[in-house]
């Protein structure tokens, strides 16, 4: 590719990552769809020029939008879509696997959450993530008084509060649970969408990934449990460290060991040539009805050691 070519190109994906961004902070309902495209660009403009020009393309995207939206929301572009989408072309050119790529985009993903959490704290004083207790006892109250004027029991109303406030308190020492997973789901639906639109622009395309019903993984996260439920057990003499890294650990794992089995049953659900509505429909019904949700769990602990897909086959 020419020297001026590349310019121009890279300057055109620049100019459609400012105007995305812009169109998803603007507009109320289709905002939230438009910032799911808004990595696209700049992982292509990873993924067809080198990293200097990547970098350089993105710190002038982040002023352009720091002289429409203000420096805090360019703060939000750079950090919540250009790091990660540079990063992400970047990565499909050097890696032959998707798993390989989301593996380590997940880590940008989350290195630049971190970097945001910690800037927006030193810029207001304020961490952006804490939540506050009135206003969500406020909230509380309001919809208690909505399933009352329905005539919902007493008893299963104050056992509803009761619920809501144990989950309040639940919510600070999970957090690193809950952004690791939605680093997760940012980089993952960042690279799965960014990889159609570059299908269909043709020429070049983002290394595959595995299909759902091959998900799996390794024995090791067996072992990640059991370190985690250590940790929970001996917590008390070792600190309340040692508890809360427990304990996240302990969901992280549940939710990879939940994905496996979901992964399973999918793959059965596929072999015996069930049609894609349904599949979609069991697969809501194991994510959403907790007893199921647990079984599933567990065929992905099974699933680690046996293969269960591999007998299935059979």
């Amino acid at each position: 590719m020419s020297p001026t070519r590349a310019l121009v190109e890279a300057s055109l994906l620049v100019s459609l990552a400012v105007v995305l961004f812009a169109a998803s902070h603007y507009l109320p309902v289709v905002g939230l769809l438009v910032s799911l495209v808004c990595p696209a660009p700049l992982v292509v403009l990873g993924l067809r020029h080198d990293l200097k020009r990547a970098l350089l393309g993105t710190f002038t995207a982040t002023l352009l939008t720091a002289a429409l939206l203000g420096v805090v929301t360019s703060l939000f572009f750079l950090l919540g879509f250009g790091i990660l989408g540079i990063g992400l072309g970047y990565l499909a050119r050097r890696c032959k696997s998707g798993s390989e790529v989301i593996l380590y985009g997940l880590v940008i993903s989350l290195a630049s959450k971190l970097a945001l959490m910690a800037i927006l704290i030193k810029m207001t004083g304020m961490n952006p993530f804490s939540l506050d207790g009135a206003a969500l006892e406020e909230s509380l109250d309001g919809v208690v008084r909505l399933y009352g004027t329905v005539g919902l029991p007493t008893q299963s109303l104050e056992a509803m509060r009761e619920q809501f406030r144990s989950m309040v308190a639940l919510l600070p020492r999970i957090f690193p649970t809950l952004l690791v997973m939605a680093s997760a789901m940012d980089c993952f639906l960042s690279y799965v969408i960014s990889g159609a639109i570059v299908r269909r622009l043709g020429g070049f395309s983002l290394p595959p990934l595995p299909a759902f019903s091959q998900w799996r993984f390794p024995k090791s996260v067996f072992w990640a449990l059991l370190a985690s439920m250590g940790l929970q057990l001996l917590g008390p003499s070792l600190g309340e460290f040692a508890v809360e890294a427990g304990l996240n650990l302990r969901l992280l794992v549940s939710m990879l060991f939940f994905f496996q089995g979901l992964s399973v049953v999918w793959f059965y659900l596929v072999s015996r040539k069930m049609v894609a509505p349904l599949r979609y429909a069991v697969v809501f019904l194991l994510a959403f009805v907790p007893f199921l949700s647990q079984i599933v769990l567990v065929l992905g602990v099974v699933d680690i050691w046996y293969d269960l897909r591999n007998r299935l086959r059979r």
